[in-house]
């Protein structure tokens, strides 16, 4: 009898054990449940993309990793509807252990036309609140916010004030949400301003603030609004698309319409007779930058003209690169033409160089300038036959005209004359007339110099005759790295250097001599 009772005090024993624990447990959920707040959340949308897997792959197992995979681009309007496709793919075990991590880092960012007008942003509780609940908001990112103004943040606002806002990428109703007693959502307006400035993707961060009371913030209490720009490229012209310009410093100048939100880039291509680091350079580069919100921009460009003699000019194209240009496109004025005036003192041969320009048959005349000379090159290919000093009879009237035109320029008048015979780099054959390069250059120059004198009126005082042979090219028979011409490049050499040369210099002054040795005898 005595064993009976004992085994009935540990049966008691244990039951009276296993109720207290059932009585602790429940005492623990409801301990529990005192600290789980109704949290609160802003609505979004979720996606799984390349970021989100990157994200992920070194913090959850690669099966669902994997398994997300399968989930990548599809866009879900709410958490539930995303963690129901979740749990079908990995488990509801797996689901609930991971299911925050995958949700916080697959928050869609938000899209929004600029011409969308009025949105609304929801605010979401898991609980029902007893009383209303003020949600406080914070706004931020790089899109530019304007006021807070209920009647503004509406369509018939928008309309009536769209020039007053049109510096603002967004207004707002309201900076305070408020969820009404029973409710588990509510909205508040954000109005996107339809501005006319192109604009690169601009971001409306939306935050929950501080909460009050017996509420929590949730996990997706930011989220991010990208404003879609939708205004067409604005275009870029040159200010003006001709001028003259001096040896200094002067600005090309670009501008753009309408004014644009972004920085634009111009990059500039150039061609023409003047030649960059001789002529002209670019102090910072050959690219106009137009910066957001102003209407130009320049680059500064620096005129050389060391060796430019007074009035002889240089042509400066410079385009647009319209492959290259950036946030624009090119404009009705996309080229700019300038001629750069020589303002160096040197010889002034202006005369002469407008005559040439003006006077197609001469285009093979070439003319060069120093401080004391203006010299004239004349190809022996127009003057004389193959290997002949006589110049040819259809060229002499044409030829006379020529140098009749000249000998009449005031910016000559009493210079003194050189005329050098220069011939190309071949012997002469043995059994001709002339024996070499020598009397060859010499006779053409003597042939020219004696129709100068006496077809057309040339002093013979001031007039010298010389002949270089092939000891003065022009143009070298060797490239730059050493290595002698051949074919096309010697050919073109050669004729290059087969020439009869005008050169034109300033009279020295007259010197005053003195005998040292005079005569004894002399009075």
């Amino acid at each position: 009898m005595l064993g009976v009772k004992k085994s009935k005090s540990r049966e008691v024993r244990w039951m009276l054990t296993f109720a207290d624990l059932i009585t602790l447990l429940f005492c623990f959920f409801v301990y529990l449940s005192l600290f789980n707040k109704p949290q609160v959340d802003l609505k979004t949308g979720f996606i799984v993309n390349e970021k989100t897997i990157s994200a992920l792959k070194d913090r959850l197992p690669d099966s669902t990793v994997s398994s997300l995979n399968s989930m990548k681009e599809l866009f879900f309007e709410n958490k539930e509807q995303f963690v129901q496709k979740l749990e079908k793919l990995i488990g509801q075990k797996q689901a609930s252990l991971y299911k925050t991590q995958i949700l916080i880092e697959s928050m869609a960012t938000g899209k929004v036309e600029e011409a969308s007008g009025v949105m609304n942003v929801v605010v979401l509780i898991n609980e029902k609140v007893e009383e209303d609940l003020r949600i406080p908001l914070f706004f931020a990112g790089n899109a530019r916010r304007g006021p807070v103004d209920p009647e503004l943040c509406t369509i018939e606002g928008l309309t009536r004030d769209a020039v007053e806002i049109q510096e603002f990428d967004y207004v707002l109703g309201a900076e305070v949400a408020i969820i009404p007693e029973g409710k588990f959502e509510t909205s508040f307006p954000l109005c996107v301003v339809n501005d006319k400035l192109y604009e690169d993707p601009e971001e409306i961060l939306v935050q929950i603030g501080k909460l009050r009371g017996d509420v929590e913030r949730g996990n997706f209490v930011t989220r991010s609004i990208m404003i879609q720009d939708d205004e067409p490229l604005p275009s870029v012209s040159f200010e003006i698309n001709r001028r003259d310009l001096y040896k200094g410093i002067s600005n090309i100048t670009a501008q753009i319409s309408p004014i644009s939100g972004v920085k634009t880039e111009i990059p500039l291509k150039f061609k023409g007779t003047a030649k960059e680091g001789k002529d002209f350079r670019f102090i910072d580069g050959a690219t106009i930058m137009i910066y957001p919100y102003t209407e130009k921009g320049t680059v500064e460009l620096e005129i050389i003209q060391d060796e430019v003699p007074l009035y002889a000019t240089r042509t400066l194209v410079v385009e647009m690169d319209d492959d290259a240009i950036i946030n624009a496109e090119v404009g009705r004025t996309a080229k700019q033409v300038n001629t750069i005036i020589g303002a160096q003192e040197m010889k002034d041969c202006s005369g002469i160089n407008r005559f040439l320009r003006e006077n197609k048959a001469f285009a093979s005349f070439e003319l060069n300038a120093s401080k004391s000379r203006c010299i004239l090159s004349l190809p022996s290919s127009f003057l004389f036959p193959s290997g002949g000093a006589s110049i040819s009879k259809q060229v002499v009237g044409q030829l006379s005209s020529f140098l009749n035109e000249i000998r009449n320029r005031y910016e000559l008048e009493g210079d003194a004359i050189r005329v050098d015979g220069h011939t190309d780099d071949v012997p002469l054959s043995k059994k001709g007339k002339i024996k070499n390069n020598w009397e060859l250059s010499t006779m053409r120059a003597t042939n020219v110099a004696t129709l100068m004198m006496e077809k057309v009126g040339f002093n013979p005082e001031r007039i010298a005759i010389s002949g270089y042979a092939d000891t003065r090219p022009k143009t070298p028979y060797v490239k730059t790295d050493g290595e002698r011409k051949n074919g096309k490049e010697l050919r073109e050499a050669r004729n290059a250097n087969r020439r009869v040369e005008l050169i034109f210099t300033r009279p020295a002054k007259k010197e005053r001599t003195r005998k040292f040795f005079p005569d004894p005898d002399a009075g």
